[in-house]
C-alpha cells in the first residue's frame, strides 16, 4: 500500500504546476482569477462528492462537525488562497518560479511546524542541517528567478 501512496503522491506533485496553468487559462477566458478559482473548487467539490457517494461514506454526525476545532474551518479558505494565488502568479512568474516559491514556503513553514510539533506533527527540532537545506532551497528560488 505504501508503494501506491508513493506513486500517487508523486503524481499529485506532477499535477502541481499543471493545475495553476489550467486555472490561469480558465481565468483568462472568464476574465477573473476569482471566478476561475471558484470554478476549480466547484468542480473539485463535485468530484469529491461523487467519490464519497461511490464509496458510500457515511456523513459525519452534526456533533462531530460542530466539534471540529475552530482552525479546521480555515483549511478551505487556505486552499482558496493557495489556488487563487497560483492562478495570479503563474502567468506572471512562470510555472517553475511559482513552484519553487511554493516549495520554499512549504519548507520554511514545515521547519517551524516540525520544530514546535504543531497540529499533531511529531516534534523534530530545527537543526543546522535542516536550516542549510532550507537556505539551499531558497537559493534555488533566487537562481530560478534570476536566470
Amino acid at each position: 500500500m505504501d508503494g501506491l501512496i508513493l506513486v500517487l503522491t508523486a503524481l499529485a506533485g506532477c499535477l502541481m504546476p499543471v493545475q495553476p496553468a489550467v486555472n490561469a487559462v480558465t481565468a483568462q477566458m472568464m476574465s477573473s482569477p476569482y471566478l476561475a478559482s471558484f470554478f476549480s473548487f466547484l468542480t473539485g467539490t463535485l468530484a469529491l462528492g461523487f467519490l464519497c457517494l461511490a464509496l458510500r461514506l457515511p456523513w459525519p454526525d452534526g456533533k462531530i462537525i460542530m466539534g471540529l476545532p475552530w482552525w479546521a474551518w480555515l483549511a478551505g479558505p487556505m486552499g482558496a488562497f493557495f489556488v487563487t494565488m497560483t492562478i495570479v502568479a503563474v502567468p506572471r512568474l512562470g510555472a517553475m518560479s511559482v513552484m519553487a516559491l511554493l516549495i520554499a514556503g512549504q519548507m520554511g513553514m514545515s521547519l517551524v511546524m516540525d520544530h514546535f510539533g504543531w497540529l499533531g506533527i511529531p516534534a523534530q527540532p530545527i537543526s543546522m542541517w535542516r536550516i542549510l537545506g532550507a537556505i539551499l532551497l531558497f537559493t534555488g528560488v533566487v537562481l530560478i528567478r534570476k536566470f
